[in-house]
């Protein structure tokens, strides 16, 4: 390769050209990313269950999708919350695993059981974990001059429109924005008034039966008076002339007396009937029953009438009778007989007639009672007819199509409601005596607001807080850049119009992208002042730097080609390698430039110097690259988040390698014609001083490997003893925090007075530019917001020299007078990412079966991590419970009384709900929900809720009421808001918040021995979760990653030396850079991270080049027949500079990221620390130890194959 580069350099140039322009134009193909594209195995699945307690969530939902789940392939945990109106559940999957089939199989296992549901449990919406979702922009909207009320109004009918277009937003969601709705609510004085004349109107109609009966009743009275009188009127006559006159008379008076009485008895029998009419009206009484004795009454009143009509006719003919009697009365003697007959008769009738008004009197008094204990049109007009009848009448649907000859006409029904004035006067029913009833007659509508349940400030202003998520196929920085430059454009076109970004991803990814720039352009530029200062000339320094470029550009075309993004991992591996990649360069020109000193010509210096190092170089590349293979075995987030390093790293160096053995010898063979001059006076004495203290080395082997073996022990003693942690913190500009109330009445206004203070407090913090808050999110599943909790944004002065930590601390303490709890984060989203997938703090995760137990433990188990040094808080888990009133049914009262558990659970639910969504309503262009509310439910004491009267229907068919506590026995008892399930147990999770500046493996620790001789009770077992389990994993992951690249380094040596034991002498300086790189941490402060650990295993390949550079050498001179020792000695002084100059420009291209203190390089600091303090230390000691190493080994006897031993040219078979 370099005697084909050397041959035909024009070649390479063009090569060299290419790689540049397709580096270009992937560089503009690509667009900057805060974090790599993470495929988080993790599927949420959330059921919402209405009304339903948290046990009924769990029992109805929760548990049969998790044995529905259980069964999905490669699920690796289940993680469940069953909440009050809720299920949700977490599934973790094996890593690996194609999330877009787990999402089809997850809904193919709901889809089984969601047909056996309630109809009141919602469907279940299912969704991947995607960093997507996390928002890139937090910003406060505020326009001078504007109140609440005004700035959202603006916001809502005109900002959010122009935003929304936005390219890129997948979604806006506001904080602080006023929303309107339409409230139905049922008013008990308007029902109460109909009720009033209702009751009012049947009292009089059932006034006016009882006057008509008694009317009636008189009137049969006086007939009765008549026929006593004439009957007694009959026996004085009946022995005499005028018998036959008396008896017409007497008969004419009964039919008189009948007749006359016939009307009072039809009025009574029509009072009846109106009674019961009235009674079947207001839905008194059995409605079929009353039907029947309304026909009856009918008939009776239809056969009186005609009775009636017969009795006048009767009296007629009688009056003839008596004038033709009168004529003749001696003649009528004989009807005498037939007179006391009909008299009898009559009265018989009478006295019937008497008895059956008796009766009827009865009857409407009895109706009268009944009417006024039932009748109320609160029974009919709840919330639930209420809004069935909004819902119903709120409708306007296609219902198909009517074609003709020419032409298809589109048939709809129904029209929408367009203002709430049609709502007011919708109308509901008809009442008797009162004409239709609409339901502004029962209920009060109007527009109400959540005015009193929002807070948002920004500087002082009310204002609205914007959250935006971005679409996952649109690169987060073009979409915040997107978003800025929105604001300004409405910025400039609405006057007073002001956009404060609280917080944006993108600002953060170019804040980090300038650091890790920075970094890189420091990098290059101290490599070239190496380079000058050890070749003291500017063309093998140019040869060199030029493959800092080139190697750049090859890296981010494979980048482009395989799916890796420009983001801070991926370019702080470019940033990590930018020292490394002019190592190979180095060592070929460095060969080089001394074959010419010596007077090689420049084409043959320029192959015989890449050419003698190429084993050596290509091994070196190949150790430094191998130890990021076994990447491929560490499992989750550290994985997904270090892959674009290591890809990243192993482009760049494949590279170098490449370009040192090509371009490097090419270019040479071009710019190095002149002759070389020898070294100087200066560097010749510092080989010989090396050259003596090497030979020193030699003859005192005990005291520097006994010294190397001591600071290794302590290195990895006093690192172990500091703790680890899984990533440091990264400042930002953008702190947050939350304030608390701790008064535990504090109400929403008393919260927003305390913000108000809290909010004018921090802008008077030095360093704080702007400061905003808003009401916190109680829920973020059905938005309640938080009556006691503010979430706080602060802007660092971008002048100010403090940083966010000192910012924070001072925010707390001047607000450490309030009534309230102001707590402040200073690191960045990262850390609280990770922290959000492993937990926070120590945590302990108790299961059990029984109820009493679990919580029993956890309360133990909390008391015992309350004594632990470094915790400060604990939660055991119960103290949110809550209270609750429980009733517990007497199921065989409840079924003598027609009742099931279930029907009286709903007729309190029902009772309970104070409000519900019934339909919603567009006017003015914007849409309302139309809210039904019952203010009785809000104000209900548990002594009306025992008294609640329950119906039911018996076994006879009957309808039943009973009162609730005759059924059902009321408790006070605790219950927990949700109940947690992991893998299908019921667990609680106790945790503890670490104290500040305590490393959380540490306190674990602690706590693990606090907890080692607890005895649980039985059937309740607890383990160790959180963030210290996330940290030991990752850590036996990268150990295990170690180990396995310790072993491939190995390996490849052996290939190189083609020994099994040269390959050990080189590996020494493996421990020896742990030791600088562990002394470097100590030095600095700083824990052990997962960071700081691939810095380590870097360093694994790493530190062995310069060991093969050397180790290659010396076996070369031994090879060529050098006595070992002077060989040693020779190899060193002469590999000494290579060795120096490639340690140094990977050190000091690190520097930067060491020392700096910005966002960009801070998370990556422990990498730098580490590799820089590994080099240092591993450098000194490898041109010192690794000598006396070889030398203790080896032999005096250099055992190797000479070509002459392998030529087969003179064999002759």
């Amino acid at each position: 390769m370099p005697k084909y580069s050397v041959k035909k350099p024009m070649t390479i140039f063009v090569i060299v050209v290419i790689i540049i322009a397709l580096g270009v134009v992937s560089l503009m193909g690509m667009t900057p990313d805060l974090m790599p594209s993470i495929d988080l195995p993790y599927v949420v699945v959330m059921t919402t269950y209405v009304g339903a307690t948290p046990e009924e969530v769990e029992t109805a939902v929760t548990k049969p999708l998790e044995k529905s789940l259980a069964t999905v392939e490669n699920l690796k945990r289940m993680q469940s919350v069953s909440g009050a109106n809720y299920s949700l559940i977490m599934l973790e999957f094996e890593n690996g695993t194609d999330m877009n089939t787990s999402v089809v199989n997850v809904l193919q296992n709901t889809d089984l059981i969601e047909g056996s549901w309630d109809e009141n449990i919602g469907s279940p919406y299912i969704m991947k974990i995607n960093p997507n979702m996390m928002p890139i922009t937090i910003a406060a909207v505020d326009m001078e001059g504007y109140t609440t009320e005004e700035i959202s109004s603006f916001v809502k009918d005109t900002l959010i429109n122009r935003l929304e277009g936005i390219t890129g937003v997948a979604s806006i969601n506001t904080g602080g924005l006023i929303e309107s709705k339409i409230n139905v609510s049922i008013s008990k004085d308007k029902i109460d008034d109909l009720n009033q004349k209702l009751l009012s109107q049947a009292n009089g109609s059932l006034a006016n039966a009882r006057a008509q009966i008694n009317t009636g009743i008189s009137e049969i009275n006086k007939a009765e008076a008549q026929l006593n009188a004439a009957k007694a009127e009959l026996d004085k006559t009946k022995d005499g002339t005028y018998d036959k006159l008396a008896s017409i008379s007497a008969e004419l008076d009964a039919a008189v007396a009948w007749a006359s009485a016939l009307p009072a008895q039809i009025s009574a029998l029509e009072g009846q009937k109106m009674v019961l009419e009235t009674q079947l009206a207001e839905g008194i009484g059995n409605p079929v029953e009353i039907k029947k004795q309304i026909a009856s009454l009918t008939i009776q009143i239809e056969t009186m009438k005609r009775a009636q009509q017969e009795a006048s006719l009767n009296v007629e003919t009688l009056k003839k009778s008596y004038k033709e009697a009168e004529k003749g009365a001696y003649t009528a003697q004989d009807s005498l007989d037939d007179a006391y007959k009909q008299l009898e008769t009559t009265q018989k009738k009478v006295l019937e007639q008497k008895n059956q008004l008796n009766g009827a009197l009865i009857q409407v008094n009895a109706a009268g009672n009944e009417a006024l204990a039932k009748a109320n049109l609160g029974s009919m007009l709840n919330m639930e007819s209420v809004s069935g009848i909004l819902q119903g009448q709120n409708f306007s649907m296609p219902a198909g199509y009517i074609q003709d000859e020419d032409s298809r006409f589109l048939v709809s029904v129904g029209d929408e409601f367009t203002n709430p004035e049609e709502i007011e006067n919708l109308f509901v029913f008809n009442a008797p005596g009162l004409g239709d009833i609409h339901l502004g007659d029962v209920a009060d509508v109007f527009v109400a607001d959540n005015s009193e349940k929002v807070y948002a400030s920004i500087n002082g202003n009310p204002g609205v807080m914007l959250t935006f998520s971005k679409q996952s196929n649109y690169p987060t920085a073009t979409v915040s850049g997107n978003i800025s430059e929105k604001f300004e454009e409405l910025s400039e076109e609405y006057e007073g119009l002001s956009f404060t970004t609280m917080m944006d991803q993108g600002d953060y990814i170019y804040l980090i992208i300038g650091a890790i720039g920075q970094s890189l352009g420091f990098g290059a530029l101290f490599a070239v002042l190496i380079l000058l200062l050890f070749l003291r000339d500017i063309k093998p320094t140019l040869i060199t730097l030029i493959s800092i470029p080139v190697s750049i550009m090859f890296a981010i075309v494979m980048m482009y080609f395989s799916g890796v993004t420009l983001n801070m991992i991926s370019l702080s591996g470019l940033a990590v390698a930018v020292g490394m990649l002019v190592d190979n360069s180095i060592v070929v020109i460095e060969n080089t430039f001394r074959l010419r000193r010596m007077g090689v010509p420049v084409r043959k210096a320029a192959v015989a110097g890449a050419k003698q190092v190429s084993g050596a170089i290509a091994s070196s590349t190949l150790t430094t690259v191998c130890v990021f293979v076994p990447i491929v075995f560490v499992e989750g987030i550290t994985r997904e988040l270090f892959t674009d390093m290591a890809l990243t790293i192993t482009y760049s160096l494949a590279a170098s390698l490449i370009i040192a053995l090509t371009l490097v010898p090419a270019m040479a063979s071009m710019m190095l014609k002149k002759e070389i001059k020898p070294d100087g006076e200066r560097f010749n004495a510092f080989k010989k001083w090396y050259a003596k203290l090497l030979s020193w080395n030699l003859k005192h082997k005990a005291i520097i490997l006994t010294a190397a073996v001591v600071l290794l022990i302590f290195s990895i003693v006093a690192s172990v003893a500091r703790g680890f942690i899984f990533i440091p913190d990264m400042a930002t500009p953008q702190l947050s925090g939350t304030m608390t109330m701790t008064d535990e009445e504090a109400g929403i206004q008393d919260t927003k007075a305390m913000a108000d203070e809290v909010l004018a407090r921090i802008t008077e913090v030095e360093g704080v530019d702007t400061a905003g808050g808003m009401l916190s999110s109680a829920n973020s599943l059905t938005g309640e917001v938080s009556a006691d909790m503010v979430s706080l944004y602060v802007l660092v002065d971008q002048e100010s020299d403090r940083s966010g930590g000192e910012i924070c601390e001072d925010i707390e303490k001047a607000c450490e007078d309030l009534n309230c709890t102001v707590e402040m984060l200073s690191s960045s989203s990262m850390s609280s990412y990770t922290s959000a997938l492993g937990g926070s703090g120590v945590a302990v995760e108790v299961f059990g079966d029984d109820t009493q137990d679990l919580q029993t433990a956890a309360q133990q188990i909390g008391e015992k991590l309350q004594e632990v040094d470094g915790i400060v808080s604990v939660d055991n888990g119960l103290e949110e419970a809550d209270d609750e009133y429980h009733f517990t049914v007497d199921k065989e009262k409840a079924m003598k009384n027609g009742l099931t558990v279930a029907q009286i659970y709903m007729q309190v639910a029902k009772v309970l709900t104070a409000e519900t969504n019934a339909t919603q309503l567009l006017w003015e262009g914007e849409n309302y929900d139309v809210v039904v509310e019952n203010p009785a439910a809000a104000g209900i004491s548990i002594d009306e809720l025992k008294d609640l009267r329950l119906s039911g229907t018996d076994s006879n068919g009957n309808t039943t009421t009973v009162k609730l506590s005759d059924v059902a026995e009321m408790n006070e008892i605790k219950s927990l808001p949700s109940i947690n399930r992991i893998d299908q147990r019921t667990y609680l999770n106790v945790t503890g918040e670490v104290e500040e500046n305590q490393n959380i493996t540490l306190v674990t620790e602690k706590a693990q021995k606090a907890l080692k001789d607890y005895e649980a009770p039985d059937g309740v077992t607890y383990g160790f979760a959180g963030e210290n389990e996330m940290i030991m994993d990752a850590m036996k992951d990268l150990v295990k990653m170690m180990v396995l690249g310790i072993l491939l380094v190995y390996l490849i040596m052996v290939a190189q030396f083609q020994s099994l034991l040269s390959p050990f002498i080189v590996m020494f300086t493996i421990p020896l850079a742990f030791t600088g790189g562990l002394l470097a941490l100590l030095i600095f402060g700083k824990e052990i991270s997962v960071i700081a650990m691939l810095g380590l295993i870097m360093l694994v390949g790493i530190i062995v080049n310069n060991g093969i550079v050397l180790v290659d050498y010396i076996n070369q001179l031994r090879a060529g027949g050098m006595e070992k020792r002077k060989a040693i000695i020779e190899a060193g002084a002469t590999r000494m500079r290579p060795v120096l100059m490639t340690s140094l420009t990977t050190i000091l291209g690190l520097v930067i990221m060491a020392v700096g203190k910005t966002a960009g390089t801070d998370m990556m600091q422990p990498i730098a620390l580490v590799c820089i303090g590994g080099l240092v230390y591993a450098t000194i000691l490898t041109l010192l130890v690794v000598p006396v190493i070889y030398d203790l080994f080896t032999g005096s006897k250099y055992r190797h194959i000479k070509e002459e031993d392998i030529d087969v040219s003179d064999l002759i078979v």
